[in-house]
């Protein structure tokens, strides 16, 4: 699930105009990979445009989603304690990404004390939401879970809330931290009670506010 953020950690216009003349832009497609768990570190990567999923996944398939990154958003900050890649990362929306070296990125972090607070202000960010997520999943059933999601990603401001068609039910159980069986029966279960329905473009509507608790 994205991230809650306290602090906008993503990196402003000004900040950004600094950095593009440190690095290298890169296009990407839906479905490349920009790296793999366990690849070495050696760069700062800048989402200029796009989207991009964080993930770990196992020899059977299975997937966890860390994280959904948009347009300002840092990642790869990593590289600085010289260890490998902690998740992999794939473009879900054609993307262009900023991308800034092992060398020249110390170099920036000495001479820009905007960008090291900045790239602080982020790792905090992601400390946070994994103490948020082990919290939900320790003390959290998947209902729950699956609301919170749902509640974090509906858009639309004229009293009805739509779903993003990106967030089917694989990529919410890959979220979420269940099966897809699971998911199903808990959407299935806000339908019948009245919480969710399709409007004419057969798109995922919240029509009453979800309930905290299954």
């Amino acid at each position: 699930m994205r991230q809650q953020m306290d602090l906008d950690t993503r990196i402003p216009q000004d900040l950004l105009e600094q950095l593009l003349t440190a690095g290298d832009t890169r296009r990407y497609a839906i479905g490349d990979i920009l790296f793999h768990q366990g690849d070495a570190s050696d760069a700062l990567y800048v989402l200029l445009s796009g989207r991009l999923r964080v993930y770990s996944g196992n020899a059977n398939g299975r997937e966890v989603v860390y994280n959904v990154l948009e347009a300002g958003d840092t990642f790869g900050e990593l590289l600085l304690d010289g260890g490998p890649r902690s998740a992999s990362v794939q473009a879900v929306a054609e993307s262009e990404c900023l991308v800034i070296k092992g060398d020249a990125l110390r170099t920036l972090i000495r001479t820009c004390p905007d960008l090291a607070e900045r790239l602080m202000l982020r790792l905090i960010a992601r400390l946070r939401h994994a103490t948020r997520t082990i919290h939900s999943l320790a003390l959290e059933g998947v209902f729950e879970r699956v609301v919170a999601l749902l509640e974090e990603n509906a858009s639309g401001g004229d009293g009805t809330r739509r779903i993003p068609l990106l967030l089917t039910q694989q990529e919410i159980a890959n979220r979420v931290g269940a099966t897809r069986e699971m998911v199903n029966h808990v959407m299935q279960r806000l339908r019948r009670n009245g919480y969710l329905a399709r409007d004419a473009q057969r798109r995922t509507i919240i029509v009453k506010p979800l309930p905290l608790q299954g």
